[in-house]
């Protein structure tokens, strides 16, 4: 084999058979189409590389015909992109391609000469028809693409280009390599980039968390064949010295098998200790043998607490149940004793305390029975200034002035209203901390006395809410987003719940974020939201179904 044809196939073998395994281990089910496509590339290749070497010859010529294989995968793979329920089209497409491979394979000289030069009876007509049969592939992708829109017009456009390259690099190649026009090797760059282009439409259709584990599968393949050509490498150069010296082939072959299991024995567990570090310092989300156990034991863990959470939900409901209907008498009451003359102040403070009972049942159902999350992709910073509006209109007069800064081309995938609402509830606490502190509402600051400011980083978006108060007293910030924890008593001039904190908290969790609390420089509160830039596709289930 030469230099060239070593260095032009090899790459491309790998790519196919390392995408479609990763599809195979970590798609779901339509990632069996791109799979089999993959696996036909490889095979093609795999059949270009017998050629190069010359013991290989007779061996290469039955597996060469089996890369028309390869356009019954690309059907088959588009069907499974794209949810198209076409089984007859994807039977007949392997079956035709798979008989004009099984000829080739049985009868090799019925379609060229020996070593695959000249051609043979029957190299026209099956040419004829794998072309025909490749170009009616080729305008049933390309058709596909024009009627689809966005996103799955991209990945058919993707799949049509890989599959126009494949057959160049396939059907195009045999004809020039046959004919004595061009080396087997020219192959090799087409069916690169088709395998490229395949890769690409399988990490694209997949969404959130599912996308990311496949990259990150892709990712750890390579580290992985990184540490294993190194390691064996320098293995076959010891292995001779390391091998005591044997009198029989077979008496060598038990040394070689003892020598290399116990040499095996250390540098699996070392790989893997090396990969899963490398990958847990590189990659967002990785997925070594620690790493998926401790995600098993945070899954249990999410589950045993939504069954609390369920449970609670339900006593919520029933208390809720109990204390609404007596406030309303309670009102009823209270403007029979408005019509009898009573005392109006009388009247307004139990109004007042009824109000303030009506919103404690309130934030308790929405603490105990959260509703359903809907992430969808919103603009943060827009989110951010109808919250502020939302809470300065619910303050009433005196509300202190707010900034809000950030880039507003900031996207993430997020619930409006539950985001809305976490924003919400830190602002108005910010006002209150300072109407409580007697801050006037437009105090000489160096800036407002609340500052809202909405952050980008490559995986995340950050929300800080910051203010000019007196902070949290130190004896409640180490439970300050536990129910019923608040820093504001009964005489307050804005008495809370303590139950806003956690609610907030509560949706910021269902985001697959943090909310957290620190004392600002100024001696002000600062709170910080940080949220995934995607919803992980476990916490958007959990979501869906209410906890």
């Amino acid at each position: 084999m030469s230099p060239l044809a070593a260095a032009a196939f090899h790459p491309a073998w790998a790519l196919a058979f390392a995408v479609g395994l990763v599809a195979l281990r970590l798609g779901r089910a339509r990632g069996v189409g791109l799979a089999l496509l993959c696996f036909t590339q490889g095979l093609w290749i795999t059949g270009l590389l017998l050629f190069t070497t010359e013991s290989t010859t007779a061996i290469a010529e039955r597996v060469l015909p089996a890369g028309i294989l390869e356009a019954a995968g690309f059907v088959h793979a588009a069907t499974n992109l794209e949810g198209i329920e076409r089984p007859r089209l994807v039977a007949s497409s392997w079956i035709v391609a798979g008989a004009i491979a099984l000829v080739g394979a049985i009868f090799p000289r019925l379609l060229y000469g020996p070593g695959a030069r000249g051609a043979g009876p029957l190299f026209v007509p099956l040419a004829i028809v794998a072309t025909l049969v490749t170009i009616a592939m080729l305008l049933w992708l390309v058709r596909g693409a024009m009627r689809e829109e966005g996103a799955r017009r991209k990945r058919l456009a993707a799949l049509a280009l890989g599959a126009v390259l494949g057959s160049l690099g396939g059907g195009g190649t045999v004809a020039l390599f046959v004919t004595g026009v061009a080396p087997a090797w020219i192959a090799a760059p087409f069916m690169f980039v088709s395998i490229a282009l395949a890769a690409f439409a399988l990490l694209d259709r997949e969404e959130g968390r599912a996308r990311r584990l496949v990259r990150t599968g892709l990712f750890y393949a390579f580290l992985t064949a990184v540490f294993t050509s190194v390691g064996l490498t320098l293995y076959s150069m010891a292995l001779a010295h390391l091998v005591p010296d044997a009198s029989t082939p077979l008496a060598l072959f038990g040394w070689g098998v003892l020598v290399t299991f116990f040499a095996t024995l250390p540098l699996d567990p070392l790989r893997q200790l090396v990969v899963e570090g490398v990958g847990r310092k590189l990659v967002r989300d990785p997925i070594g043998v620690r790493d998926l156990a401790d995600a098993v034991e945070a899954s249990e863990a999410r589950a045993e607490h939504s069954a609390r959470l369920a449970e609670l939900g339900t006593v919520v409901s029933a208390v809720a149940h109990e204390i609404r209907n007596p406030l309303g008498v309670l009102l009823a009451q209270a403007k029979l004793l408005e019509k009898g003359g009573a005392p109006p102040e009388r009247v307004a403070a139990i109004r007042a305390q009824v109000d303030r009972a009506r919103r404690f049942v309130d934030d308790l159902l929405r603490y105990g029975k959260p509703r359903a999350i809907d992430p969808k992709r919103t603009k943060i910073l827009s989110l951010v200034e109808r919250a502020v509006n939302d809470a300065r209109a619910a303050f009433g007069e005196g509300a202190p002035e707010v900034a809000v800064k950030g880039d507003a081309g900031t996207t993430a995938d997020v619930d409006a209203a539950a985001l809305g609402d976490v924003v919400t509830v830190l602002v108005t606490n910010a006002f209150a901390a300072l109407s409580d502190a007697g801050a006037a509402p437009n105090a000489d600051w160096s800036e407002a006395p609340v500052v809202v400011s909405v952050d980008r980083r490559p995986h995340d978006v950050t929300i800080t809410v910051e203010d000019r108060g007196p902070g949290v007293p130190p004896e409640i910030e180490a439970r300050l987003f536990e129910p019923f924890v608040t820093g504001r008593g009964r005489d307050s001039k804005h008495p809370g719940t303590g139950l806003g904190l956690a609610i907030a908290a509560r949706w910021v969790e269902r985001h697959g974020g943090s909310l957290s609390y620190e004392r600002a420089g100024h001696g002000g509160a600062r709170f910080i939201v940080r949220l995934p830039r995607e919803v992980p596709l476990v916490l958007r289930s959990a979501g869906r179904e209410g906890e």
